[in-house]
């Protein structure tokens, strides 16, 4: 494990920001928690839809708040999420076709999206990876992987710090430059929440993350952790782009079950 200087560090992290997969794309996954101090684990089915615009990444979720039942959605509504990511990222949320798009603000952000899970919208914007301020922290064998380490600091006065968190060490892939971790820090320095790159797969000829990991963590010990595991892909797609702008009511694109993969 070698250390890298100033200069490569910033190439790194400005080729991480710049990556983007070759068109839009679609992925049916399930959200797995695992509640503190229990062995049983809680599935949520969603879709996720991702595209990208002259602000950076752009998402869309269906995110279903009912424990999947012999493998069946139950018949609710799902909640959507549209997740604009970049410079000056943003998150918007209805919990129904119905109710237009409201946006999430000030301490809404670090709640989880629904009770169940451990995800919050500040953990969808990932802020941190457009920090200006960062120390390098060196590599690290992370996951089997080399991973060079930044330590991400808030800009003073942000949201962020205003929020309990001193700094989030994110951990990129040393021969693809992709992230492999993430490590967000409180006010004591010491950890709050883990997020962990569990495995990779490629998809009609190209790769994406197949399955992450994020863990709650209160005096060094994981107080639970909801995982997101990818079940089909379609990538290299083509959507809308009003598809992932809250103004407009536009519905979710219907993608043919022969254009995913199963994985």
């Amino acid at each position: 494990m070698e250390k890298i200087d100033a200069e490569e560090g910033a190439k790194r992290i400005a080729s991480f920001r710049a990556q983007r997969l070759n068109g839009d794309f679609c992925f049916k996954f399930q959200l797995e928690h695992k509640p503190k101090k229990s062995s049983r684990t809680i599935r949520y089915n969603g879709v996720m839809f991702g595209s990208w615009n002259e602000r950076g990444p752009v998402s869309r979720f269906q995110l279903y708040p009912e424990p999947v039942k012999r493998g069946q959605l139950v018949e609710v509504s799902p909640i959507d999420l549209i997740v604009q990511n970049g410079i000056s990222p943003e998150v918007w949320m209805r919990h129904g076709p119905a109710e237009p798009f409201a946006r999430i603000e000030d301490g809404a952000l670090f709640e989880p999206i629904f009770d169940g899970v451990i995800y919050t919208p500040f953990d969808l914007q990932m802020p941190f990876i457009y920090w200006d301020d960062y120390i390098y922290k060196g590599p690290a064998n992370i996951l089997s992987r080399i991973g060079q380490r930044f330590l991400m600091k808030p800009p003073e006065g942000s949201l962020s710090a205003r929020h309990g968190i001193s700094g989030v060490q994110i951990a990129l892939d040393d021969m693809y430059y992709g992230l492999l971790g993430v490590k967000v820090f409180g006010v004591d320095g010491e950890p709050r929440s883990e997020f962990k790159l569990r495995s990779f797969q490629k998809v009609q000829g190209q790769y994406i993350v197949k399955e992450i990991v994020l863990s709650e963590i209160d005096a060094g010990k994981v107080q639970g952790s909801t995982g997101f595991k990818v079940k089909e892909a379609s990538v290299g797609l083509i959507f809308d782009a009003a598809v992932f702008n809250p103004e407009c009511d536009m519905d979710v694109p219907a993608i043919s079950a022969a254009l995913f993969d199963v994985l």
